[in-house]
């Protein structure tokens, strides 16, 4: 039976608008209380059977406890730390663009995800223009660029190449450092909408009228050349700008409002075979939605680590894995999500002082032996310093006042207290895992992590 269903492009887009406007989803007053929140996690310190070439996550539930016992510390992703955004496509000389048409998806893709119709640019100013015409397949060598002044009608962008572009938008240094990489570049939500460049436009307004054959025999001196619109809107005037009796492009005066459809037809007692299309612009006009209008269908959270973010995280170390949890909990904010801006997700001992150092990655345990050890963990990091022993992968329940012994280094000494994490290890939903190579950390380090979920 054929699926009559249609999922459209705007239903992922307002997936992306959910993500960016509630990263950190609170209840009304009095209440006042997260109901989800998404944490950045740092997990797994040991080295992978090949360094080099690190596993593909898994997702059965095995590996997911995994994760969840190897994670060291949580941070969380604020609004500032997300972003929409669309495939980075640079203008280049030389290419032919597509243009924008009302008749047909825009959004196609290839069996990687890519899109298929390349109508839309970034200048090397970091501004973004749509294209609205091509030149009938006409090869772009004029780049376009926003300066005030340089426009035409309706802010339209013409080059000596015949190509029409509008300008949607300018990416920022704070945007563009934080969320734009070789392959995706940020796209506005909020501030930017509606652009203060566009037109009330309603349903939809015609911004530019192409001409798809320039015909012959035109001559305005001698015969009024007149372009009749007809549709189911109002208001839209245009045009005809005409050269060695050829109809060489059509200038739209007015836009109208309201338009879901327009017909073009040239009216004159002279001249004949121009042909002009256009098409109607999306809901509220070119520029009014950038997200949508270059269907945004992916969301960029970025997540940054300072150093030991004062003392939570250690420096000494190198880890493997970063990932997304949603709504971990923990027991400060129990029954409701995490809230804090970080947390150290490992148990800490204080041991005696003696001989020996603890080492990264080892099995420290307590008992008679490993094979029959009442408690048990992987050591992270030990700070010698304080005889703070840091630990990850916890099985079973320490001991006070008995030794704890390192399986690799032999170092013994004596669990004087320890502390549990205030995150629950277990909560929340894992959304994302990546492994890498190790990644070593340094007390002057910082690294920022990009993670894309796409619809």
């Amino acid at each position: 039976m054929t699926n009559k269903t249609l999922l459209t492009n705007n239903s992922k887009v307002s997936q992306v608008e959910q993500i960016y406007y509630s990263p950190v989803a609170i209840l009304p007053p009095p209440l006042n209380v997260p109901v989800g929140t998404t944490y950045c996690f740092l997990s797994h310190i040991e080295a992978w059977p090949d360094d080099a070439n690190p596993p593909a996550p898994a997702d059965d539930e095995l590996s997911i406890k995994n994760i969840f016992k190897s994670i060291f510390v949580a941070k969380l992703v604020t609004s500032s730390d997300i972003s929409p955004v669309i495939q980075r496509i640079d203008w280049t000389s030389g290419l032919v663009y597509d243009y924008y048409r009302d008749n047909i998806s825009m959004f196609q893709t290839d069996a990687h995800g890519s899109l298929l119709k390349f109508f839309y640019v970034r200048n090397r100013y970091d501004q973004v223009f749509k294209c609205l015409w091509n030149n009938s397949g006409a090869i772009a060598t004029s780049e376009p660029f926003f300066q005030p002044g340089s426009y035409g009608t309706n802010n339209i962008y013409k080059g000596a190449d015949g190509y029409k572009w509008k300008y949607m938008y300018t990416i920022d240094v704070g945007t563009k450092q934080k969320f734009m990489d070789s392959n995706w570049m940020p796209v506005p939500v909020g501030y930017n909408t509606p652009n203060p460049l566009s037109t009330s436009a309603g349903f939809g307004d015609i911004e530019v009228i192409n001409i798809t054959n320039t015909g012959s025999g035109y001559n305005p001196s001698s015969n009024i050349i007149t372009i009749q619109i007809t549709g189911d809107g109002t208001g839209a005037v245009a045009t005809a700008d005409v050269s060695n009796g050829h109809i060489m492009d059509i200038v739209v005066t007015n836009p109208g409002t309201n338009y879901s459809y327009a017909n073009i037809t040239i009216n004159t007692g002279l001249g004949s075979g121009a042909v002009a299309s256009a098409a109607i612009s999306p809901i509220g006009g070119h520029g009014f939605d950038p997200i949508s209008e270059l269907g945004c269908t992916n969301v960029m959270l970025t997540c940054q680590f300072n150093g030991d973010e004062g003392g939570i995280v250690p420096v000494d170390i190198d880890f493997r894995q970063v990932g997304l949890i949603i709504s971990p909990m923990s027991l400060s904010s129990f029954p409701n999500p995490a809230a804090g801006p970080i947390y150290k997700v490992s148990t800490d001992f204080i041991v005696a002082g003696g001989f020996g150092l603890y080492t990264q990655d080892e099995v420290i345990y307590q008992g008679a032996s490993l094979e029959t050890a009442t408690f048990s963990a992987s050591s992270l990091s030990f700070d010698t310093a304080t005889n703070r022993l840091h630990l990850i992968n916890i099985k079973g329940t320490p001991t006070l006042n008995a030794p704890v012994f390192g399986s690799s280094s032999h170092c013994t000494r004596t669990l004087l207290s320890y502390s549990s994490p205030d995150f629950q290890t277990f909560s929340g939903y894992l959304a994302a895992v990546q492994n890498r190579s190790a990644i070593q950390r340094s007390s002057d380090g910082i690294e920022q992590f990009r993670f894309i979920l796409g619809f």
